[in-house]
């Protein structure tokens, strides 16, 4: 299953001003009267408040604010550099995620986006490059991914092209986006296009007191929406000084899951994907075991150049939910877009154009 391949694992700045929005008092009420709400919103720019400051929350206010119909605030409890998004290694791969279709279409529209972005605003400033990527095969059965046409570059690797213990692999050119960049240009940009923001923690989405809110929140959404179907997935990276040139990855395995994504900076090693683990401290034993898969693909790994390690929690579903949600929280209506696993950075722009979508005919049919 090739939604299961990959390894694109794993900032805002502080508020700049606070932006409220004013709503009557919450209360339980038919959906006929939080539509009413949402009406009187489109005599001047709706509200929307998006809940999550992770690439999926920064992405979709920036996609729906680049068609200036709507008031944007986005509310979090945490900001760059403590999101699940900072850790990520980020190079564009469906990993972790389904549905299989979806995914694969979400996946091309970022792809695209990506490009596009690294053409315009150029790698060093937002931190998108794109860089050879191999995913290495210990079995013939695996199939060419479906999303494989619809990027630039894709060939299959025969055994010759391989490390002796595989028998074949995929090499393709893709996005890497660099974290410690992208988050910082996202806020950025949606700030140049009026975006707001605010730290605080919501228990309750009434709390947002928006007619519209977009559900970012990741595990958050645990709690708050009562969606036990949530779970992390704990990835453990190790920071590395030194250049590993391609991108590798072997995930035939979620037990001996290994990768190497080049970066500007560094090469990001992994990793670990331990379902149902909150817990966010690093481990030396899951840093020596990610040190050793690593250098099964990379013999000439350097252990002194190693500079850190960092874990997140991938906040996982057994299928995205991208949806208006049927209830109705008082005088609010919530659009989800949570449970992308380990593809956050690869689903974003297109998960966003499908929540702003969403968005654009809930208003249209209230005016």
């Amino acid at each position: 299953d090739t939604s299961r391949r990959g390894a694109a694992m794993f900032a805002c700045t502080a508020p700049q001003r606070s932006h409220s929005i004013h709503t009557p008092r919450c209360a339980s009420r038919p959906r006929a009267r939080a539509d009413l709400t949402v009406a009187r919103a489109v005599e001047h720019k709706p509200s929307v408040v998006v809940i999550g400051a992770g690439v999926l929350g920064l992405t979709c206010a920036l996609t729906l604010a680049e068609r200036d119909k709507y008031d944007i605030t986005v509310i979090a409890e945490k900001f760059s550099p403590d999101t699940t998004s900072d850790v990520a290694a980020a190079f564009w791969y469906p990993f972790l995620v389904r549905p299989k279709e979806r995914a694969d279409a979400w996946a091309l529209q970022s792809y695209s986006w990506f490009v596009e972005l690294r053409a315009r605003e150029g790698g060093e400033r937002c931190g998108v490059e794109m860089r050879r990527c191999r995913e290495l095969l210990k079995t013939a059965d695996a199939t060419v991914p479906g999303w494989a046409s619809g990027i630039e570059y894709f060939a299959e690797l025969s055994k010759d092209d391989v490390p002796a213990s595989y028998v074949g692999g995929f090499e393709f050119d893709v996005p890497v986006v660099e974290m410690p960049k992208f988050l910082p240009w996202l806020v950025d940009a949606c700030k140049s296009r009026g975006v707001t923001f605010e730290r605080r923690k919501l228990d309750r989405v009434e709390d947002a007191h928006a007619p519209l809110v977009i559900n970012c929140a990741g595990l958050g959404a645990r709690d708050m929406f009562d969606d036990d179907e949530i779970v992390p997935i704990r990835g453990q990276v190790v920071y590395i000084k030194q250049d590993c040139d391609v991108g590798m990855f072997d995930d035939s395995s979620a037990t001996d899951l290994a990768y190497l994504i080049p970066r500007s900076d560094v090469t990001v090693l992994g990793g670990t994907a331990q379902v149902g683990s909150f817990d966010i401290q690093p481990s030396a034993e899951d840093e020596e075991d990610i040190i050793r898969k690593c250098q099964r693909l990379w013999p000439e790994l350097d252990r002194s150049l190693i500079v850190g390690t960092r874990v997140g929690l991938r906040p996982s579903r057994s299928t995205v939910r991208l949806e208006l949600d049927d209830k109705v929280y008082g005088d609010t209506r919530v659009v989800h877009c949570v449970g992308h696993g380990g593809a956050g950075v690869t689903l974003a722009r297109g998960s966003a154009l499908e929540v702003a979508d969403i968005v654009d005919r809930i208003l249209a049919r209230a005016a």
